[in-house]
This record gives C-alpha cells, structure tokens and sequence, in this order.
C-alpha cells in the first residue's frame, strides 16, 4: 500500500517568521500543526504501519510501527529521527534534557541532519536542513502481509530562506524504514540547477543513549586517520587510531577519515549498535564530557558523514545509506 504526493508549500517555521508576529508563534505553530497532522495522516497514514501525529511540543510526527513491535519517530521539523525502540519497548537513540520541541532551534538529540554543511562554516553551524520544516512525500508498508516494513519519506528543498545562505536548487530526500528492530535510512541529494554545479557535505548526527560514558566503546575504527578536534577545531591533530576500542576519558570531537563503512558502538549493557553504512565515506564520534555536566554520561554520537565536500553538476544525484540494528555481545 503506497501514497504518494510532492508539494512544495512553506514550512511552518517560515511562514511563522514571514508574519512577524513572534509574541502569537507558539500558537498559530501549535493550530497550524494540529491541522498538518489531520490532512498528513488522511494523506499518508496505513493502519498499524503508518501514523502521523502531533509530536513533542505538537510538531507533526511519522510514526513508524512494525507488525513486531519496534517503533520509530520522525519529527518533520528538522527532518529528525527523535526514537527508534526495539519491540522490548528500549529506547536507542538519546535526547538531550536542553532539547527543544518549539521549533526555536534544532532538536538536539536523535539523528539531526548536518546538511549542506557539517560543522562551522560560511553559514550556520551544520547547515540548514536541521532547522526547517520537511514534507511528506510518501509512506509505504511492505505488502507482504507476514512482515511489513513501514516506511516514510520525507524531502527538503531549497526556498528564500535557503538561497540567501545557499543560492542553489536542489532537492533531499530522506527515507527512513523499520526492518523487524533494524532502522535503515537512505538519503539522496539531487542538483536540480539548470547550469550550475554545488558542493556539499554532511553527517547524520547521531546520538545514542549508553549506560554510562566511561563504560561505551566504539569498535571497528583501528588502523583509521582520524581528525582530533577536541584542543582546535579549526587546525585539528591528524592522528591515527591504535586502540582495539576507542573508549572515552575525557571530551572526544574526532572525524575518522574512510571509515570502512562499519562501526559499532558497546552501550555497556551487554549490547551493541551495529551500524553499516554505504557511501558515508568517514565516521565521526563526538562526547561533550563535562561541558555538559547534567547529561554527558548518558549518551555519546556514532556519526555517518561526508567530510570531504561532494561535487554535484546540474541533474546529478548522490546517494548514501545505514542500517542500524542492536546485537547481543
């Protein structure tokens, strides 16, 4: 069972900045998204597979629901994939307690997007794509009865408030799918210019809830140059990964460069994320520490990212994708 539709109408958080009327924002975002939700899930809903409702702070939300019991969350705003439960009802992914549902900023936890830019640059930090609004573009259940696999994409594509930052046409699209507990993701950047070439370059950046910092590892990263970011961003050491296991003692900002596609991360409960990826060319693995004192041992981010900035001419397309899964050690 597929719906599909395209539009290209402004966002919420456009059209709210667009009135000026900041003093009414949090209501008129709150009517308006009452309405999304109501025509997105007559448009995109599938019994038992398929759910669109008002999230966190009312933003509109896609449920995803597996005949097995695992359960994903993708919040429209930002294009962010906030929950992602395995059928024992265990949370994955970790949010942060600063985290905002207002749309004011991006939602920091989940799996953001750092979209056309990762990290600092000429425009904000990690892009746009994390704090605007994304469209529905279809949803779908597998249709073998026995084992559907529900699945929903979302795109993103460029407006005023883009171009003033980023003066390309393009398109995004994200697709997230539940496979039994595996969350599979799959996302393509197409440039739509008539002429003109654009570079790019991006992450999901992904936080994972661990049992306790100094307990996770990350494995899979040995014989790895990596970028170490933590005492200058700007000019990082190179370095190359010695360790078995690269475990955490102190704030990590580290970008392993051709990473080999697979990682996975010991959550310290006798389990792991396994993550595999395709054409994610490096990994990135990042822990604020202290600097975030009320929660920096309760999660660490396992990032897919695209370091080095890809070249797209006019029609072009690049493409790269995950799977996630938790595995018993």
């Amino acid at each position: 069972m597929i719906k599909t539709q395209l539009r290209t109408q402004p966002s919420i958080a456009v059209r709210a900045a667009r009135s000026g009327q900041r003093s009414l924002r949090s209501r008129v975002v709150r009517v308006q998204a009452a309405a999304d939700v109501s025509k997105l899930q007559a448009e995109f809903g599938i019994p038992d597979a398929v759910e669109v409702v008002e999230g966190r702070g009312g933003l509109p939300t896609v449920v995803l629901k597996h005949a097995c019991g695992a359960t994903a969350e993708v919040v429209l705003f930002g294009g962010c994939v906030t929950s992602w439960k395995q059928s024992s009802g265990d949370e994955v992914l970790y949010i942060r307690p600063d985290a905002k549902f207002d749309g004011s900023k991006p939602i920091s936890g989940g799996i953001p997007h750092c979209f056309p830019q990762f990290g600092p640059g000429a425009m904000q930090q990690h892009g746009f794509a994390r704090n605007l609004e994304w469209e529905v573009s279809s949803t779908s259940a597998d249709p073998n009865p026995d084992n559907p696999d529900p699945e929903v994409q979302i795109v993103l594509t460029q407006n005023d408030y883009t171009k003033a930052m980023w003066p390309h046409n393009f398109v995004v699209a994200y697709t997230v799918r539940l496979h039994g507990e595996e969350l599979h993701t799959d996302m393509r950047v197409m440039n739509m210019n008539q002429s003109d070439s654009f570079s790019f370059n991006g992450a999901l950046h992904t936080y994972f809830e661990v049992s306790d910092i100094e307990k996770a590892k990350v494995n899979g990263l040995k014989g790895l140059t990596y970028l170490d970011k933590t005492v200058d961003p700007e000019n990082p050491a190179k370095k190359v990964e010695d360790r078995d296991a690269m475990m955490f003692a102190g704030p990590v900002d580290s970008v392993y460069l051709g990473s080999s596609g697979h990682v996975s991360l010991d959550v310290g409960t006798g389990a792991a994320v396994s993550i595999d990826s395709s054409n994610w060319s490096d990994a990135v693995v990042w822990s604020p520490w202290t600097s975030m004192e009320a929660c920096y041992r309760e999660f660490c981010c396992v990032e897919n990212a695209q370091f080095e900035p890809v070249s797209l001419g006019p029609g072009e397309t690049w493409r790269a994708t995950t799977t996630m899964k938790v595995v018993d050690l």
